[in-house]
């Protein structure tokens, strides 16, 4: 299958610009001219303006001529082109069983008319994942998209909602909610709400709850405060955590799929073969970005700030000394 096609040429590009601005406003030759000559390549100011005029009763007849200027011969902007090649890009992301949480089911349906005759590029059986949590969320589940579905209402809506959930330690909670957005872990296949708890009309704490542990969401009549976003990124971590990344092991691609919920700022260094990366976080998120670095282990080196790598070095203190104990044990029963 040809990845190339024709229709994303630059002469249709060319074209399709040309057509856009011609419904909008009849044009003369020198704006189709000029419009050609600062889209086009240096030939094809040469030949594509005369073959879009018509000139001596031969071109593309896609203009009309009318008292010396030129108006779509079809009413409406050029109609989206697709190749076979991004029609089965597009069937598999329609099969992706998180596609449906962001459309409603006619939508869902109306995908699947349209794209019945054509075959995906990929199934999710093609791959074996690794690095990867083997329970993610149920994304089929009908109680869970409904959960989903509410959130996203409340945050388009800019309403709060009131949220309840089950806490880690088995305790059910009802709580009132500014959302501010979904989170996606791909290292936990979940999704997460962002947003800040919010009690007698003042928003108080920075939570991150699984969509999993929610039971039920209500979408409420008032609206989020309007310095939300302000008031959360007041909360971010002073510094930002820097670390260094060989690429030993596939680091680059692996880490930044795993910190794909964080923001980052990364910078590649020619010379020494190695990423300098920032992370950004909050507090709520100091835990999972100790164990997500840990993992990684001699891929990557840790610079700042001091107390975070204070807590990463207690971690590995803990973790050396259980060992330890574990292998003196074992000498021990065997002796």
């Amino acid at each position: 299958m040809e990845i190339f096609n024709e229709i994303h040429s630059r002469y249709f590009y060319i074209i399709s610009e040309i057509l856009k601005a011609a419904s909008l406003s009849s044009l003369h030759s020198k704006d189709i001219a000029r419009i050609v000559a600062k889209l086009g390549f240096a030939e094809t100011a040469v030949t594509l303006p005369e073959k879009l005029v018509n000139a001596n009763g031969e071109g593309y007849f896609v203009l009309k001529e009318e008292s010396s200027r030129y108006t779509p011969v079809l009413k409406g902007d050029p109609p989206l082109l697709l190749t076979e090649y991004q029609k089965r890009w597009i069937r598999t992301i329609v099969k992706d069983k998180r596609f449906s949480l962001f459309i409603d089911e006619s939508q869902y349906q109306l995908y699947e008319e349209l794209l019945s005759g054509v075959e995906p590029l990929y199934d999710s059986q093609h791959f074996i994942t690794v690095d990867m949590a083997n329970d993610g969320d149920d994304y089929e589940s009908k109680e869970y998209r409904g959960i989903f579905k509410s959130i996203m209402q409340g945050i388009q809506d800019n309403k709060i909602i009131l949220i309840t959930y089950e806490s880690g330690k088995g305790n059910r909670l009802s709580a009132y909610f500014a959302p501010y957005k979904l989170e996606y872990s791909i290292k936990d296949d979940k999704f997460r709400l962002c947003g800040i708890r919010v009690r007698q009309g003042r928003m108080r704490s920075l939570y991150k709850l699984n969509l999993s542990r929610i039971s039920s969401v209500e979408v409420m009549e008032y609206n989020r405060p309007e310095n939300l976003a302000s008031y959360i990124k007041s909360l971010r971590m002073p510094l930002p955590v820097e670390i260094e990344i060989t690429n030993e092991r596939n680091g680059f691609e692996r880490i930044f799929t795993q910190l794909s919920n964080f923001e980052r700022v990364s910078e590649y260094d020619e010379n020494t073969k190695r990423c300098l990366m920032k992370i950004y976080y909050y507090e709520v998120d100091e835990m999972e970005l100790l164990i997500t670095l840990l993992s990684f282990g001699p891929v990557v080196k840790v610079i700042g700030p001091d107390h975070f790598k204070e807590q990463l070095i207690g971690r590995i203190a803990r973790q050396k000394q259980l060992l330890t104990m574990l292998d003196e044990r074992y000498v021990e029963g065997n002796s």
